[in-house]
């Protein structure tokens, strides 16, 4: 019989991970797929910032339209001050019932 005898060796130590010319530190984003709840909240998202500043846009002509300048900042007030930021708590104009009613009253009339 040979002499044959087991000689324990170490286990080999794994090299260190480098890069080669053919590697890259960014992955390849070629075949990234993103959700559908991503995509369409992105697209909900573009809608509204474009609906926003066409808003805007429509509004600024309408002062420009205005024959007087007062008329012109009573519609930026009135339309524009709402959209770009929400009114204070002492901005907020509380009407009385009779007050209320008058309005009813005169938006109701046929001219």
């Amino acid at each position: 019989m040979s002499d044959s005898r087991f000689i324990p060796t170490e286990p080999e130590q794994p090299k260190p991970f480098q890069l080669n010319i053919n590697d890259s530190n960014d992955p390849s984003y070629s075949r990234l797929t993103l959700p559908y709840r991503v995509i369409c909240r992105q697209r909900y998202r573009r809608a509204g910032v474009q609906q926003r500043s066409q808003f805007i846009k429509e509004i600024k002509d309408h002062e420009l339209l205005q024959t007087k300048a007062l008329d012109g900042v009573r519609i930026h007030r009135e339309f524009c001050n709402a959209v770009i930021a929400p009114p204070r708590a002492e901005e907020i104009i509380r009407l009385t019932e009779k007050q209320k009613m008058k309005i009813e009253e005169i938006l109701a009339r046929k001219y």
